[in-house]
């Protein structure tokens, strides 16, 4: 079976993190930016699912995510992944023609991917059949590094909600307020896996650097939704090799049959050969009985001319005889 990449993913109103199937990650040079796709599972409709597109950004092998703060950003990310859907839809290699945008996948492996929030994310509906397409297309596929980030990069610390309380006789803290900043929900994307866009992207201020929090460990309900995405991940999976297993058998069948149409092949051919060496053999039989028959002729002719001499002879030697 086919072993999934996850991520850690913090949901709001969810004291515990839940996995996420990890789709591709992929690098556009135009804009020197790297992306991440991922997935919860989330079937919003039928044989449909909704997965997140993030900025994935490297500095010093360190790895962070973030929602894509340029409109323009998210459309190339966009334009891309749609391409990439196109080549899993259609069953091509992946690869980009003059007309459109060059990318190409980044090699996660080995890497740690920092906790990811989908509330902070670009999220799209494509087919539920694609999901495992793309997942295996960004594993065989070639893979390069990721582009390394020319800036400093702050982390983004979300604080609690929770207010600590005051410190007796200092002036009490004022509020922080994030600021909330919503994609243009009219963007859509033209593909073959029907694309369409959710709900706005809610993206977080830099803050100043703190102490990351790690992950809670996962209770009982994490633990089904992780056996139930996984679940629903290998289902594919067998489908697509129970399909394999089918053209293969169909292969096969279809080999088999020619070998059998040879061999009959073969021996109409060896049949034939022997016919035309029987043809040859009477061919030269029936030329050996038209000489004899010739010969016959012949030989008839000179019996039929030696018994007239014969006979002039004898009536030569009655006459003598008589006289």
């Amino acid at each position: 079976m086919m072993l999934l990449r996850t991520l850690v993913l913090e949901r709001d109103g969810q004291d515990a993190p839940v996995n996420g199937a990890l789709l591709c990650g992929f690098a556009v040079g135009q804009i020197a930016s790297n992306f991440l796709v991922y997935s919860l599972d989330e079937e919003v409709e039928p044989a449909s699912s909704r997965v997140y597109v993030a900025a994935l950004r490297k500095k010093l092998d360190r790895y962070f995510l973030s929602g894509v703060e340029s409109k323009e950003d998210l459309h190339v990310a966009m334009h891309v992944f749609k391409q990439i859907l196109t080549s899993v839809a259609a069953g091509t290699k992946a690869g980009v023609t003059e007309t459109q945008v060059p990318y190409h996948f980044i090699d996660l492996k080995g890497c740690k991917l920092p906790p990811a929030r989908p509330e902070e994310h670009h999220s799209v509906i494509i087919k539920k059949a694609l999901v495992m397409k793309v997942i295996t297309l960004g594993m065989s596929a070639p893979v390069m590094p990721a582009i390394e980030s020319a800036s400093l990069i702050v982390p983004s610390i979300r604080f609690s909600s929770k207010m600590s309380s005051p410190v007796r006789g200092a002036n009490p803290p004022e509020p922080v307020h994030e600021p909330v900043v919503e994609e243009p929900r009219q963007m859509s994307v033209d593909a073959p896996a029907a694309i369409v866009p959710d709900t706005p992207v809610v993206l977080n201020e830099p803050s100043p650097p703190a102490q990351p929090q790690l992950p809670a460990p996962a209770d009982d309900g994490t633990l089904s939704e992780v056996g139930s995405t996984l679940t629903n991940l290998a289902r594919v999976a067998q489908e697509l090799t129970q399909q394999k297993l089918a053209a293969d058998e169909r292969a096969t069948a279809l080999d088999q049959w020619q070998a059998r149409l040879q061999q009959e092949q073969t021996h109409l051919d060896e049949r034939t050969r022997d016919l035309e060496q029987r043809t040859a053999q009477l061919h030269d039989q029936s030329l050996a009985v038209s000489q004899r028959t010739e010969a016959l002729k012949v030989m008839t002719s000179q019996v039929s001319d030696l018994r007239q001499s014969l006979r002039g002879v004898l009536l030569e030697l009655d006459q003598a005889l008589d006289g």
